[in-house]
């Protein structure tokens, strides 16, 4: 049985933050305190803060290395993403991907396929030979072979077969998220109506905004059943659009992800704080979990416990994932403790100790 408790936190909880300890056992949260039991021996957090880990829903790279570095940020759970390919790689990727395998730091949930369902008009950096349309056949393959491992897909919904694809989606369990699209609003509105419930790296590879041009962008700034994914790195996403973003959707409708490539072994050139292709276009983030937290607060001026919101209680709800996203008796002891000047200090993924900074892991 394993027991320990974590003492002298600042908890960032969905009341606000409080000072206090929390007890994990058997890798769940069990009890929140404003002082513990004499005699207790456990983590002193020495006035750090305490807050549910970190769930990063789009991030690249062989699920190995990315849980260890992801760990190290704050991030307790993460997606896969895999990019376009053809149908047989796409089915294979999913067939090697083993959710349930204990990693050395963060958990892999599962895979978000980005593509190959895409719009090549707005495929940035994404290999455009393998983006097409979704087929009835394609996706009962997927139905055959992906069993739980596909959690999100991103697609675009102004493609022939969009509207059967977000149903299939729904009938299994898959989360869709639209992007890499050149959607007007009305093909974005009936991607709604199907089922869609995200958009993917918001502002990013979609129409920019235009008055009188409708667009995705449209639609995601202003439909209530729509999660936006940001890269808050300063580099897709400018302080001021984000800003933007903030007032047109409050913390409890945006997930901050990191679309970061640090880890996927690409050809890329980093320049300002992300990585472009070495034809110049902008390819992904060198951006970590801790980081967008840290940015939420210094673009927008936003309390701590919304940028925490973003980055943990929203992309769980997204998911699906009841057990865990706060800080709450019951709860997985999924949790990340960090400083003032957002160090992390130390990460639990089930009440076990991943990370702790000043010790070799």
């Amino acid at each position: 049985m394993s027991d320990l408790w974590l003492t002298r936190a600042k908890l960032v909880t969905p009341r606000g933050i409080l000072d206090g300890a929390v007890r994990v056992l058997d890798g769940r949260i069990t009890a929140l305190r404003s002082k513990v039991p004499r005699g207790i021996k456990g983590y002193d957090c020495r006035g750090a803060y305490l807050a549910p880990g970190f769930i990063d829903l789009h991030v690249w790279g062989d699920p190995e290395r990315v849980s260890r570095d992801a760990a190290r940020a704050g991030t307790t759970a993460f997606l896969t993403t895999l990019g376009p390919n053809s149908s047989r790689g796409l089915l294979a990727q999913l067939r090697e991907l083993h959710v349930e395998q204990r990693l050395p730091g963060a958990a892999c949930l599962g895979a978000h396929l980005e593509g190959p369902f895409v719009n090549p008009a707005r495929g940035g950096a994404l290999p455009r030979r393998r983006m097409r349309r979704p087929t009835r056949r394609e996706l009962q393959a997927l139905a055959r072979q992906a069993g739980g491992r596909l959690r999100l897909m991103t697609l675009a919904p102004e493609l022939p077969g969009a509207a059967e694809a977000i149903r299939w989606c729904r009938r299994h369990g898959v989360v869709v998220s639209l992007g890499h699209s050149d959607a007007d609003a009305a093909s974005a509105r009936r991607a709604v109506e199907a089922g869609a419930r995200a958009v993917t790296h918001v502002f990013n590879a979609m129409r920019p905004l235009h008055h009188r041009e409708t667009s995705l962008l449209d639609v995601a700034l202003t439909e209530r059943r729509l999660t936006t994914m940001v890269i808050l790195d300063g580099v897709h996403v400018s302080p001021s659009a984000f800003r933007l973003l903030m007032r047109a959707k409050g913390p409890e409708e945006i997930a901050l992800v990191t679309d970061s490539i640090r880890r996927a072994g690409w050809p890329v050139v980093r320049r300002q704080g992300a990585f472009y292709t070495t034809r110049g276009t902008l390819a992904g983030s060198d951006l970590t979990m801790m980081d967008a937290v840290h940015n939420a607060v210094t673009f927008a001026g936003l309390a701590l416990t919304d940028a925490v919101r973003m980055a943990s209680e929203v992309p769980a709800r997204l998911l699906g994932l009841r057990d865990r996203g706060a800080l709450a008796t019951g709860r997985r002891a999924d949790l990340v403790a960090f400083d003032r000047r957002f160090r992390v200090l130390l990460t639990l993924v089930a009440g076990r100790v991943v990370f702790q900074r000043g010790h070799s892991s």
